[in-house]
């Protein structure tokens, strides 16, 4: 076994953490359906988290070309599952006796929530530097940039537009970023 498929061992179980987590609060919402005040925001953001987590574990594949793991390289390697982990945690509402209105509570962990976001963009942007993959200076850089705004203009307001404009633009950006550079497996190629 190589460096690459021992370590990746870590970085899918961190991330099934990250995905057992939304499932099960899902679950836990759907059981207590007559208590839950649904809001589609909340609903859209817990569905992309889940793309989150399948497009970060697809791409953790790139990883495969570093040639010199060392022990810091890894930890700063899982620092972007972790937070997805913990945003995971953030947006899933504890399930009290009484009713849950999840617009309310949306709102409420949005900086949170948003913010580490944030700083899972920004790790991402220099993720490929950082590993010795690629430079930082990359048109793909662009969107990924986008995606850094965006997650920190939801922690910073909120606007409820503010908010479903952002949805839009991430799925969009999530997309373009699936479609261009990792569609099939092992193409990671997009300068």
């Amino acid at each position: 076994m190589d460096a690459f498929n021992y370590l990746s061992v870590m970085v899918s179980i961190v991330l099934g953490l990250g995905m057992t987590r939304l499932f099960a609060g899902i679950g836990n919402l759907v059981q207590i359906r007559r208590r839950v005040k649904r809001y589609w925001l909340h609903t859209a953001w817990v569905l992309l988290l889940i793309v989150l987590h399948v497009h970060m574990w697809w791409s953790f594949w790139a990883m495969r070309q570093v040639a010199d793991w060392t022990y810091a390289r890894f930890v700063y390697v899982l620092i972007g599952p972790g937070s997805l982990v913990i945003a995971s945690h953030i947006i899933i509402p504890e399930m009290p006796d009484g009713r849950i209105e999840v617009d309310r509570y949306y709102f409420d962990i949005a900086p949170l929530f948003f913010g580490f976001l944030t700083a899972t963009a920004v790790w991402d942007m220099c993720l490929e530097t950082a590993m010795g993959l690629r430079t930082f200076l990359v048109p793909f850089r662009l969107m990924q940039l986008t995606a850094v705004l965006t997650f920190a203009a939801c922690s910073a307001f909120k606007s409820r537009r503010i908010h479903a404009a952002a949805l839009a633009v991430v799925v969009v950006l999530l997309a373009c970023a699936t479609a261009l550079s990792r569609f099939r497996f092992g193409h990671f190629d997009l300068h």
